[in-house]
Protein backbone atom coordinates (compact mmCIF):
# COMPACT_ATOMS: atom_id res chain seq x y z
CA UNK A 1 0.00 0.00 0.00
CA UNK A 2 2.84 2.41 0.70
CA UNK A 3 4.02 2.15 -2.91
CA UNK A 4 0.72 3.70 -4.19
CA UNK A 5 0.90 6.83 -2.00
CA UNK A 6 1.91 9.18 -4.83
CA UNK A 7 -0.32 7.64 -7.50
CA UNK A 8 -2.99 10.38 -7.26
CA UNK A 9 -0.54 13.28 -7.59
CA UNK A 10 -0.34 13.41 -11.42
CA UNK A 11 -4.15 13.53 -11.68
CA UNK A 12 -4.32 16.31 -9.08
CA UNK A 13 -1.69 18.42 -10.84
CA UNK A 14 -3.35 17.81 -14.22
CA UNK A 15 -6.69 19.01 -12.83
CA UNK A 16 -4.97 22.02 -11.27
CA UNK A 17 -3.28 22.93 -14.57
CA UNK A 18 -6.53 22.58 -16.52
CA UNK A 19 -8.25 24.85 -14.00
CA UNK A 20 -5.59 27.49 -14.60
CA UNK A 21 -5.71 27.17 -18.40
CA UNK A 22 -9.54 27.06 -18.64
CA UNK A 23 -10.93 29.17 -15.84
CA UNK A 24 -14.61 28.89 -15.03
CA UNK A 25 -16.74 31.36 -17.00
CA UNK A 26 -17.50 34.57 -15.17
CA UNK A 27 -21.14 34.97 -14.12
CA UNK A 28 -23.22 37.27 -16.32
CA UNK A 29 -23.57 40.81 -15.03
CA UNK A 30 -27.21 41.83 -14.48
CA UNK A 31 -28.28 45.43 -15.11
CA UNK A 32 -31.69 47.06 -14.63
CA UNK A 33 -32.77 48.60 -17.93
CA UNK A 34 -34.36 52.00 -18.54
CA UNK A 35 -37.96 51.46 -19.64
CA UNK A 36 -39.14 54.98 -18.80
CA UNK A 37 -40.40 55.33 -22.39
CA UNK A 38 -43.03 52.62 -21.74
CA UNK A 39 -46.65 53.66 -21.36
CA UNK A 40 -49.94 52.07 -20.42
CA UNK A 41 -52.44 51.98 -23.28
CA UNK A 42 -55.46 52.02 -21.01
CA UNK A 43 -56.55 53.14 -17.58
CA UNK A 44 -55.63 51.22 -14.44
CA UNK A 45 -56.30 47.48 -14.29
CA UNK A 46 -59.76 46.58 -13.06
CA UNK A 47 -59.74 43.26 -11.24
CA UNK A 48 -62.65 40.86 -11.50
CA UNK A 49 -63.32 37.46 -9.98
CA UNK A 50 -62.00 34.65 -12.16
CA UNK A 51 -64.95 32.46 -11.12
CA UNK A 52 -68.43 34.06 -11.39
CA UNK A 53 -69.36 32.93 -7.86
CA UNK A 54 -66.21 32.23 -5.81
CA UNK A 55 -67.05 29.90 -2.94
CA UNK A 56 -63.85 28.07 -2.12
CA UNK A 57 -60.21 29.02 -1.61
CA UNK A 58 -59.44 27.50 -5.03
CA UNK A 59 -61.91 30.00 -6.61
CA UNK A 60 -60.33 32.95 -4.80
CA UNK A 61 -58.46 34.35 -7.82
CA UNK A 62 -59.02 37.81 -9.20
CA UNK A 63 -57.73 38.70 -12.68
CA UNK A 64 -57.22 41.89 -14.64
CA UNK A 65 -55.84 42.74 -18.06
CA UNK A 66 -53.95 45.73 -19.44
CA UNK A 67 -51.73 46.58 -22.41
CA UNK A 68 -48.38 48.34 -22.12
CA UNK A 69 -46.37 49.82 -24.99
CA UNK A 70 -42.89 48.79 -23.87
CA UNK A 71 -39.88 50.84 -24.90
CA UNK A 72 -36.61 49.63 -23.40
CA UNK A 73 -33.44 51.67 -23.86
CA UNK A 74 -30.64 49.25 -24.84
CA UNK A 75 -28.34 51.81 -26.54
CA UNK A 76 -25.35 51.01 -24.27
CA UNK A 77 -25.49 47.38 -25.50
CA UNK A 78 -25.90 48.12 -29.23
CA UNK A 79 -24.04 45.52 -31.34
CA UNK A 80 -23.66 43.21 -28.33
CA UNK A 81 -25.55 40.08 -27.32
CA UNK A 82 -27.70 39.90 -24.23
CA UNK A 83 -30.60 38.27 -22.43
CA UNK A 84 -33.47 40.52 -21.29
CA UNK A 85 -35.82 39.47 -18.50
CA UNK A 86 -39.05 40.85 -17.11
CA UNK A 87 -38.73 40.88 -13.31
CA UNK A 88 -41.78 40.97 -11.04
CA UNK A 89 -40.56 41.69 -7.49
CA UNK A 90 -42.37 40.35 -4.43
CA UNK A 91 -44.88 43.02 -3.41
CA UNK A 92 -48.17 43.73 -1.68
CA UNK A 93 -50.88 42.53 -1.46
CA UNK A 94 -49.11 39.15 -1.77
CA UNK A 95 -48.21 36.66 -4.48
CA UNK A 96 -49.04 38.04 -7.93
CA UNK A 97 -48.91 36.13 -11.18
CA UNK A 98 -48.48 37.76 -14.57
CA UNK A 99 -48.73 36.34 -18.06
CA UNK A 100 -48.41 38.28 -21.29
CA UNK A 101 -48.62 38.08 -25.02
CA UNK A 102 -46.61 40.23 -27.42
CA UNK A 103 -46.72 41.47 -30.97
CA UNK A 104 -43.58 39.52 -31.82
CA UNK A 105 -40.43 41.46 -30.95
CA UNK A 106 -40.29 40.13 -27.39
CA UNK A 107 -41.20 36.66 -26.13
CA UNK A 108 -44.56 35.89 -24.53
CA UNK A 109 -44.39 34.33 -21.07
CA UNK A 110 -45.44 34.22 -17.48
CA UNK A 111 -43.89 34.95 -14.10
CA UNK A 112 -44.76 34.80 -10.40
CA UNK A 113 -43.81 37.62 -8.05
CA UNK A 114 -40.28 37.28 -6.74
CA UNK A 115 -39.05 35.84 -10.05
CA UNK A 116 -38.17 36.86 -13.59
CA UNK A 117 -38.83 35.48 -17.07
CA UNK A 118 -36.86 35.69 -20.31
CA UNK A 119 -38.35 38.09 -22.89
CA UNK A 120 -35.42 38.39 -25.34
CA UNK A 121 -32.15 36.62 -26.11
CA UNK A 122 -29.84 37.55 -28.94
CA UNK A 123 -28.06 40.43 -30.60
CA UNK A 124 -29.00 44.01 -29.77
CA UNK A 125 -29.42 45.64 -33.19
CA UNK A 126 -31.30 48.85 -32.39
CA UNK A 127 -31.13 51.42 -29.57
CA UNK A 128 -34.64 50.57 -28.32
CA UNK A 129 -36.54 47.30 -27.91
CA UNK A 130 -40.21 48.07 -28.53
CA UNK A 131 -43.32 45.92 -28.38
CA UNK A 132 -46.84 45.92 -26.99
CA UNK A 133 -47.36 43.51 -24.11
CA UNK A 134 -50.88 42.53 -23.08
CA UNK A 135 -50.67 41.51 -19.44
CA UNK A 136 -53.06 39.42 -17.39
CA UNK A 137 -52.42 39.72 -13.67
CA UNK A 138 -53.88 37.37 -11.06
CA UNK A 139 -53.92 37.67 -7.29
CA UNK A 140 -55.73 36.00 -4.41
CA UNK A 141 -58.97 37.94 -3.90
CA UNK A 142 -58.83 37.45 -0.13
CA UNK A 143 -55.70 39.65 -0.06
CA UNK A 144 -57.12 42.55 -2.08
CA UNK A 145 -58.32 45.39 0.15
CA UNK A 146 -58.31 48.19 -2.42
CA UNK A 147 -56.26 49.57 -5.28
CA UNK A 148 -52.57 48.65 -5.27
CA UNK A 149 -49.66 49.34 -7.61
CA UNK A 150 -47.90 46.52 -9.45
CA UNK A 151 -44.24 47.12 -10.12
CA UNK A 152 -42.06 45.32 -12.63
CA UNK A 153 -38.87 46.13 -14.47
CA UNK A 154 -36.60 44.77 -17.17
CA UNK A 155 -33.11 43.40 -16.53
CA UNK A 156 -30.32 42.40 -18.89
CA UNK A 157 -27.74 39.69 -18.39
CA UNK A 158 -24.78 40.66 -20.53
CA UNK A 159 -23.02 37.84 -22.32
Amino acid sequence: MIANRGAGRPAFFLALMLGIIWPAPAPARTTTLDDSGSQALGPSVKLRWKSPAPRFAADDQMVGTTAIRVRINVLPWLRHTGRIYLALPAQQPGPIGASWTTQGRLLAGQVQSGNRALVYAGPITSPFMEDVLTFQFNVAGSRVRGAFPVTYHFEMDEE
